[in-house]
């Protein structure tokens, strides 16, 4: 595919748009980014962690467009056009594939049950990096950007969302990516944090390594700035941890 071809593509979608929200400059560790919470390892360039945020926040937005609400029965088409986006720009992705969690409500929390699975796929490093990143969302300084996540990841009864850690490799930007969604029978207040109790809970899980190539994604690095427009400051907040 041409770089034209790549510019097209991205001038060509529409994205949903949300109401502006103060936001600050994101930090050089963590950022909320729209419905997904991202870690940075130190070895990331700063213009290589503005690509993954601006990239997967296109990805997001163009697939809110086409499902609204992210509904639980859409979730298989919303990934689908999250990837397809994804691919357009520049990052190796395979196919999403999520398998139900037996007993969550046994975890306790959506937070704990999340750290349990990232642990089978983030190195040491990275799973302390990420744990850090999900103890400081709980502490008040970061109700601005738990505000944000939730208002892009939760819908009353159900929630979909990614979280994950990005670094450099070999040039490159590497996403280990986890992806999940849940349906509860109360209606969920606080995405991350939302404590099963008793309540009805059907929870899938799944999880990835995506690179991005720096090469092609220079190519359409400005179309994709220009086409997420305000949102690439209302929907990004740096998490302080």
């Amino acid at each position: 595919m041409s770089a034209n071809d790549r510019v097209s593509f991205i001038n060509d979608l529409e994205i949903y748009n949300d109401p502006a929200l103060t936001a600050a400059a994101a930090s050089d560790s963590a950022t909320v980014n729209g419905g997904a919470t991202v870690s940075y390892v130190a070895n990331l360039t700063g213009e290589m962690k503005n690509d993954v945020i601006n990239s997967t926040l296109l990805a997001q937005l163009a697939s809110d467009k086409k499902y609204p609400g992210r509904p639980m029965n859409r979730m298989k088409e919303w990934y689908d056009n999250y990837r397809t986006v994804l691919a357009q720009v520049g990052w190796t992705v395979q196919a999403f594939n999520m398998s139900e969690i037996g007993n969550s409500n046994s975890y306790g929390s959506v937070d704990k049950l999340v750290l349990q699975l990232a642990a089978a796929y983030l190195t040491g490093g990275e799973l302390a990096l990420f744990q850090k990143m999900i103890t400081a969302l709980t502490e008040s300084k970061n109700g601005n950007a738990v505000k944000i996540f939730d208002s892009k990841a939760g819908y009353f009864n159900d929630a979909s969302f990614q979280v994950g850690v990005a670094s450099n490799s070999g040039g490159n930007a590497m996403f280990k990516i986890g992806t999940y969604q849940y349906n509860s029978s109360d209606r969920i207040t606080s995405v991350l944090f939302f404590k099963f109790g008793s309540s009805k809970v059907s929870f899938f899980a799944g999880n990835q390594t995506m690179v991005l190539n720096e090469n092609v994604y220079a190519q359409v690095r400005a179309a994709v700035l220009e086409k997420l427009g305000v949102n690439a400051k209302t929907l990004v907040l740096g998490i302080e941890i």
